[in-house]
């Protein structure tokens, strides 16, 4: 009996100790009963746990105050080093628009700033915006104030009040929401440095089909048009101190020349903008809507090409509203930049413009092609002279077949300097089309 009891105390006297040691090693002892079952992983969390619906009446609360459902930061007051001070640094930083764009792939957002920090767009990549369709988004949203048509995506905008955008954008990819932005305009345009602003490129671009008095009196005009500019925050000659540039076209459309580019700007993914004459909008509205559907801006060249500077303020309103009713017709949407014929223009051209809502876009290459047209000086015109931010001005009607001709070769040498070849809306930062 006594060695029973003896073994007994040892038996318990080890399992006290393996226990012990167990524990002081931080490992647990797990009952017999309990290791010989199998796991059972508990079920993960639907991702989607919110109803679509519900879940837009939050992104438009949200966003109405310039902030997205997943940060406390916003469009109005915060910076980016308030940002980095509580998630650290970003994973990619990107210059483009109108700032930098700091990526933070585990809190799936991305965050555009100023170059002095200011924040203006916040963008959530969060996966549960991918139930949200745009049947869902329409019905709980109404219809988007625009829609941005892209290579690749659709931007559904929605204005919002005090210059707030709600962005929200569908790829070819998906059929929901792949991400959406909270965007503040006026933030944003303030973000451009004064040093961007006061960027101004005198007109280059020569001929030798040009007699000396025609060179002579075009020297002037370009000097004047570029100081009177100055005068006048809605008349643009180039773009801001950045490695892009614009390709623009006059005095289409035709059903030659303006379809070849078309066909060129499609093969090399370049987008262009396009200043069409309303009486010849009128001609041709199945090429106007290729330029539009094709992701080219269509803009304003006057309706009947006249030198505005002659006519009498009621003609001059009457130019610019008959082509941009012309425009509008064809492809639902008004222009508002305009570039007036010849570049004439005065200062009651340009007030007229403005209460019209235009803003007057010129250039500051001129390739010449409408006079030494062989399209080896086209390029050569561009490439000896192309700087930062410049308006390169061609033509698409139907005598400019070596217009046609040269924007292959323009295009790739462009590239190959890494010049980044934008459409104007882009480039200035500035509305295409006039909202309703």
């Amino acid at each position: 009996m006594k060695r029973k009891i003896a073994n007994s105390l040892i038996f318990l006297l080890c399992l006290f100790i393996f226990a012990q040691s167990a524990c002081e090693k931080g490992e647990m002892v797990i009952p017999p009963d309990e290791a010989e079952s199998p796991s059972v992983e508990k079920e993960p969390s639907p991702i989607n746990e919110i109803d679509p619906s519900i879940l837009l009446d939050e992104i438009l609360a949200m966003a109405q105050k310039g902030m997205i459902k997943e940060s406390s930061y916003d469009v109005w007051q915060t910076t980016i080093a308030q940002v980095e001070k509580e998630w650290g640094k970003p994973e990619q930083v990107d210059r483009a628009g109108y700032g930098i764009y700091a990526s933070f792939p585990e809190k799936q957002i991305t965050i555009g700033y100023s170059d002095d920090g200011e924040i203006f767009d916040i963008r959530s990549y969060a996966i549960n915006l991918h139930e949200i369709t745009l049947e869902m988004m329409e019905k709980k949203l109404g219809k988007p104030s625009e829609i941005r048509e892209l290579e690749n995506e659709r931007i559904y905008v929605y204005r919002l009040e005090n210059q707030l955008e709600l962005k929200m954008v569908i790829t070819n990819q998906t059929e929901g929401v792949d991400h959406l932005s909270v965007f503040n305009g006026e933030r944003a345009k303030a973000s451009v440095i004064e040093e961007e602003r006061d960027y101004h490129l005198d007109i280059k671009g020569t001929s030798n089909q040009l007699s000396a008095k025609a060179w002579k009196d075009m020297q002037k005009w370009r000097k004047d048009i570029v100081s009177f500019s100055r005068d006048y925050d809605h008349i643009y000659i180039n773009g801001p101190n950045k490695k892009k540039v614009a390709l623009t076209f006059d005095d289409g459309p035709d059903n030659f020349v303006t379809p070849a580019i078309l066909d060129v700007l499609k093969e090399y993914n370049v987008k262009g903008s396009f200043f069409y004459l309303g009486s010849e909008v009128e001609k041709h509205p199945d090429i106007v809507k290729r330029t539009y559907s094709e992701g080219h801006f269509v803009l304003s060249h006057s309706y009947h090409h006249v030198d505005l500077t002659t006519l009498p303020e009621d003609k001059i309103r009457l130019e610019l509203e008959m082509a941009g009713n012309a425009v509008k017709k064809v492809i639902g949407r008004e222009p508002a930049i305009f570039r007036t014929p010849y570049g004439e223009t005065n200062g009651l051209v340009a007030d007229i413009a403005d209460e019209e809502g235009y803003s007057i876009v010129l250039w500051s290459i001129d390739t010449l092609d409408w006079s030494q047209k062989e399209s080896e000086n086209i390029v050569n015109n561009v490439m000896e002279n192309v700087r930062n931010g410049d308006i390169i001005l061609m033509h698409s009607d139907s005598e400019k077949t070596e217009t046609a001709k040269a924007l292959p070769k323009l295009i790739l040498e462009l590239k190959a300097r890494n010049y980044d070849l934008v459409d104007l809306e882009t480039l200035l930062s500035i509305q295409g089309y006039k909202t309703e």
